[in-house]
């Protein structure tokens, strides 16, 4: 009775007038003529997300219905929901990857916005309405059904920006967000509590930063924090425990290039306040993720968990098989079911191609996903969302 009256509330908020204009009543939308509200709202919540956009365009009916709110609520209570990994990648050279931007260096990969379905197994690029070009080495990181692509290189000056764009994933429509206080690169980058925060990386002079800020990508505002005991070039970023804490891990000095620390910093946003912990950072090739609030790594021969400081890691599971050491970057997707994993494939038969590797958490056992030739180069950043 209660998954009933709130898929009735759900049908509700998706029937009333899409025009919206100051209207003092509701105006009924028959969706489908011919069938009930409930099976109606069934049938478009279980539409695949790739043919949303097309969706949008076949009535104002839909298109009001697919951009409410609610929309997400019915695609899960129908069991619809996808899983997307996005990753900022650089084009592989062993594949035609089409034009090139004219006015960029010969000398510079294409590097754009790559989405690998989980749910699906499908491939494409969001090109439509993307920055262009997009920064390199810029991060991404995901909040809700949006993901923002933060910082990076201009690739044609090779100096780093503050530029910020986010897509809205459930719409497919592009918008310039509020740059970042500092232009950086090579920084910590993670979605903690509704927030993306950033930290550390080096500015234009290649000086390591220890400023942090964090961004609102409703209200489209940065809030600059304290800064970090410690700057922080190259570290990697997560969220931990209950996903409302932001981890910076390792990275180093301006003063000790290439000298990672094995310590970390965790910024607490009740006290507004960096603590550090000690002995936390695996080697300093591995990847790092947060699955169901703990810290994992990828690393030697296997997949750690982080049990503190006086435990130090445990073994969870094993190495992802094929993969070469101090490629990977890794992601949690379906609410901590799988970690997928990107990284190059090892040995003489890779031929520097990257592929994709999905653990399940559940089973313990690895899943290689070789990707079409045009989405095997190196992926620098990665995010998921549910959708």
């Amino acid at each position: 009775m209660e998954e009933r009256a709130r898929k009735k509330e759900i049908i509700k908020k998706m029937m009333r007038n899409p025009r919206g204009r100051g209207e003092q009543h509701q105006q009924h939308v028959e969706l489908i003529p011919g069938l009930p509200d409930d099976v109606a709202v069934d049938c478009l919540a279980r539409v695949p997300h790739a043919s949303h956009r097309a969706l949008r365009c076949v009535c104002r009916g839909w298109r009001h219905a697919a951009a409410a709110p609610c929309f997400a609520s019915a695609r899960s209570a129908a069991g619809a929901m996808e899983d997307l990994v996005f990753m900022l990648q650089f084009g592989n050279p062993s594949a035609d990857d089409g034009p090139k931007d004219d006015d960029a260096p010969n000398n510079t990969p294409a590097y754009g916005v790559a989405v690998y379905n989980v749910t699906t197994g499908e491939w494409h690029r969001e090109n439509r309405g993307a920055p262009q070009p997009v920064p390199v080495f810029a991060q991404c990181a995901a909040v809700g059904s949006r993901v923002a692509v933060l910082g990076g290189w201009d690739p044609r000056t090779f100096e780093p920006v503050s530029d910020v764009h986010v897509l809205d994933a459930s719409t497919g429509s592009w918008r310039r967000g509020a740059s970042m206080r500092s232009a950086r690169s090579f920084f910590a980058c993670a979605e903690a509590g509704g927030k993306i925060y950033v930290a550390g990386g080096h500015d234009k002079h290649k000086n390591a930063l220890k400023t942090a800020e964090a961004y609102d990508p409703v209200a489209d505002a940065w809030d600059p924090l304290p800064d970090m005991s410690e700057e922080r070039d190259e570290c990697d970023g997560m969220a931990t425990v209950a996903g409302d804490r932001f981890l910076a891990v390792s990275g180093y000095r301006t003063a000790r290039q290439g000298g990672f620390e094995r310590d970390a910093e965790w910024f607490d946003p009740a006290s507004r306040e960096w603590r550090r912990l000690e002995r936390v950072r695996a080697p300093p090739s591995a990847a790092h993720v947060v699955v169901k609030g703990k810290v994992w790594c990828i690393e030697g021969e296997a997949m750690m968990e982080w049990m503190g400081m006086r435990k130090g890691w445990r073994e969870v599971g094993p190495y992802p098989p094929g993969l070469k050491a101090g490629t990977a970057r890794a992601v949690c997707v379906g609410g901590g079911d799988k970690v997928v994993v990107t990284g190059a494939l090892d040995g003489e038969g890779g031929g520097g191609r990257h592929a994709l590797w999905v653990f399940d958490v559940k089973t313990k056992n690895w899943t290689v996903v070789k990707p079409p030739p045009e989405f095997a180069g190196f992926v620098f950043s990665v995010a998921s969302l549910r959708i």
